[in-house]
Parts: structure tokens; sequence; C-alpha cells
């Protein structure tokens, strides 16, 4: 592929952020008329809650794509790595350090829901630039609600090769 002029390096960006935009648009309900897919909404600020993996990794896939990078696969491991760190996290307050092993580590409280977190790391450079990294291959994600903590819910993106 031929290399873009600098000068077209925002449009590239905003691009990019435009498809993200149509994916999230895109995964609207039928009978809801345009809303975001409740996977995407659903709110993990309650005792129970489960996250919509196929979507979120669908989301995340769809971002990478627009950003170059191959797509990840959800890994059972490293959902369960990201569940431990996000345990963790909520217990401490404290964004946890990234394990060996893992290329990338994404950290956030606060969020309810996987949209929001989301557009919190996309719009975000330095996150962005984690969601995009082409070496990895594998990802696990996790959200973990703890009412007694300061953020309520604390999310995890691994990344491996």
């Amino acid at each position: 592929m031929p290399r873009m002029r600098p000068a077209f390096a925002p449009l590239l960006r905003l691009a990019g952020a435009v498809a993200v935009i149509a994916v999230l648009a895109g995964c609207a309900e039928t009978g809801g008329g345009g809303g975001l897919a409740p996977g995407l909404t659903a709110g993990m600020d309650a005792p129970g809650a489960s996250l919509d993996r196929p979507t979120a990794f669908g989301v995340l896939n769809q971002y990478r794509a627009h950003a170059g990078a191959g797509p990840l696969t959800d890994d059972p491991s490293l959902d369960a790595t990201a569940q431990s760190l996000a345990q963790a996290y909520a217990k401490a307050d404290k964004a946890p350090a990234m394990p060996a092993g893992i290329t990338g580590l994404r950290a956030s409280a606060g969020y309810a829901n996987f949209a929001e977190t989301f557009s919190g790391w996309r719009n975000t450079p330095g996150d962005a630039a984690v969601l995009a990294t082409a070496a990895a291959r594998r990802g696990g994600l996790a959200a973990v609600y703890d009412a007694n903590s300061t953020y309520g819910v604390y999310w995890i993106l691994v990344l491996a090769d």
C-alpha cells in the first residue's frame, strides 16, 4: 500500500473514528429504532451482570481492522487473567501492572457499559495505540462490579501474541 502524505493523517484518523461510530450504530437493535446493541449498553454496575463478549470483540476487531491490525481471538486463559486483574483493581483502586507474557493492557474504571469503556479507550491516544497493536492476536476482557469500591465497575483488556 502506498504511503499517505502526512497532511492526510488527520483525515485518516477521522475516517477511522467515523468507521467505529458506524460500527457502533450498525449494531443497532432491530426493533429499537437505531440505538446501540443491548450487548454494548448493558450495565455492568449490578451483581451478576454479564458481558456480551462476542459483541465487545466484534467492536474491538472492527476498530483494529480500520487501524490495519488483524482480529483478536477471545482467549479463555486471557479472560481469566483479565478477570483476576479487574478484581485486584477493584480491591486496590489502583490500575494493575502489565503481567509477563502480555503484549498490551488497558484498564478503566467507572464506565457502566462496554460502549462507554470502548469510547474512552479509542479517544485516548495511548489506549487507542494499544487497541491497534499489530502483534496482538489474542485478547481477554473482563468487567468487575464492586459496590463498595470507589468507581463501582472496573474494566481490563489484555492482549497477547
